[in-house]
């Protein structure tokens, strides 16, 4: 994660954020709770409950600070209807055998490509990113290169 570059998020995306902090915080007061219950003095070298709520605690801590970071350099990204893709538009395209998919072009944060939303610094994404309708755009994936051409910027 790098700690200077804005995070793009819709707005439900920072919400989303917002209330998994607060879930998180939340289960930081109660795992802490369970490493002080688990605290034995002279016994925390053999007490497996006390190690287990240790690293429970660390991994909730680093959790929260990796949240608090991405909603402070949260970038709203608003649903763009213009002609040309960016952050926010929907765009159809089709491939070479004629089938049709529609992105939702979003920051990484939010991406799920198994639903269509894709993160504009995917190859797909970035390939995509300032297109017009008609245009076409050649990808290079881990897969192979391949072929879009753009149907509608929605």
């Amino acid at each position: 994660m790098d700690l200077t570059e804005p995070v793009l998020l819709t707005p439900e995306g920072l919400e989303r954020l917002k209330g998994e902090l607060e879930d998180a915080r939340q289960r930081r007061i109660e795992a802490a709770e369970r490493l002080k219950e688990a605290f034995q003095p002279g016994d925390i070298e053999d007490n497996p409950e006390y190690e287990q709520a240790k690293e429970e605690v660390a991994l909730i801590d680093s959790r929260i600070y990796e949240l608090e970071e991405m909603i402070g350099r949260a970038q709203i990204i608003e649903e763009k209807h213009g002609s040309i893709a960016e952050a926010g538009s929907t765009i159809e395209v089709e491939d070479a055998d004629g089938r049709v998919e529609t992105y939702h072009l979003v920051g990484g944060v939010e991406a799920d490509p198994a639903t269509g939303r894709i993160s504009v610094d995917s190859p797909v994404g970035r390939a995509l990113v300032g297109k017009r309708k008609g245009d076409k755009i050649s990808v290079s994936a881990p897969s192979g290169t391949f072929e879009l051409k753009v149907k509608a910027v929605l």
